[in-house]
């Protein structure tokens, strides 16, 4: 039983380390995809297309995802052109040997599944306003 404890537990630390990694690389990749260059050029401020950064998201995240197993759900909670932000929640859901085990010696019927969540949050802002 302890050998499916710690078997089970390893697991849900490669899924929650491949979903971090994902939505991290996911989220800054799409950002950087993301900025209109010539507002750059020109305005000299940093705007970002916000569907050109919400397709990134997706692709990118289906590219970096290395972990294959479980169910792979992916919020967008918000994008905004001014100030460049874009803010992003990766979740899987796994199922582990160690709870199908519990599960068969308790009366309930408990769900086999384990939930690795990861959020994040870019922002672009200016540190000097003076141009």
């Amino acid at each position: 039983m302890f050998t499916v404890f710690v078997m089970s537990y390893e697991y849900i630390g490669f899924a929650d380390n491949d979903n971090e990694t994902s939505s991290d690389n996911t989220t800054r990749n799409s950002m950087t995809k993301a900025i209109n260059m010539g507002d750059a050029r020109v305005n000299e401020e940093i705007t970002i297309n916000e569907d050109i950064a919400v397709e990134a998201v997706v692709r990118e995240y289906a590219q970096t995802s290395d972990f294959n197993d479980g169910t792979r759900y992916l919020n967008i909670f918000k994008t905004s052109s001014k100030p460049a932000m874009l803010a992003v929640e990766a979740y899987n859901k796994v199922e582990t040997p160690f709870n199908s085990m519990a599960n068969r010696f308790s009366e309930e019927e408990n769900s086999n599944e384990t939930i690795t969540r990861s959020r994040e949050i870019v922002i672009f802002e200016a540190k000097n306003l003076n141009k």
